[in-house]
């Protein structure tokens, strides 16, 4: 069985940080923002390990130290999982979403763009779009005038 060690897991991260990453993190929550401990800007080797070896520790099912890939699997899983039932707007479970649930959904995600709480989402409070619907800067069905 493989077993991926916390110590092999450092060296990979250290060989492939090189010493201090820098970039720009994609908003609050993002994985750059996770893994910059200290909120400098600047993502460094230490804070990485520190990021992977609370993975580790996580998801280490059997406390042996190392993650197998089924311990790995099961974990991810776990957490996709999850981050469904946050995300289910189907509070009730009853199987469908009726206007209250769905109204909620709705100001929920309304409130976590508006990071700033002034009740307006500004462009750059916005997310990003991406794939199918986004087309050349402009959304899928617009019609540029």
């Amino acid at each position: 069985m493989k077993i991926f060690t916390i110590a092999a897991g450092g060296a990979v991260v250290l060989a492939l940080s090189a010493a201090t990453v820098t970039a720009t993190a994609r908003g609050p929550g993002g994985h750059f923002s996770k893994m910059d401990a200290n909120e400098d800007g600047i993502v460094t080797a230490s804070e990485m390990n520190a990021r992977h070896e609370a993975l580790v520790a996580a998801a280490d099912a059997n406390g042996d130290g190392g993650v197998s890939e089924e311990e790995m699997r099961a974990y991810r899983k776990a957490k996709r999982d999850e981050m469904r039932a946050e995300n289910n707007p189907d509070t009730n479970g009853d199987g469908v979403i009726d206007r209250a649930e769905f109204q909620a959904s709705a100001e929920k995600r309304f409130d976590r763009l508006d990071k700033n709480d002034d009740g307006v989402l500004s462009e750059d409070e916005q997310p990003r779009r991406r794939g199918r619907h986004h087309r050349g800067g402009r959304y899928h069905g617009e019609r540029s005038e």
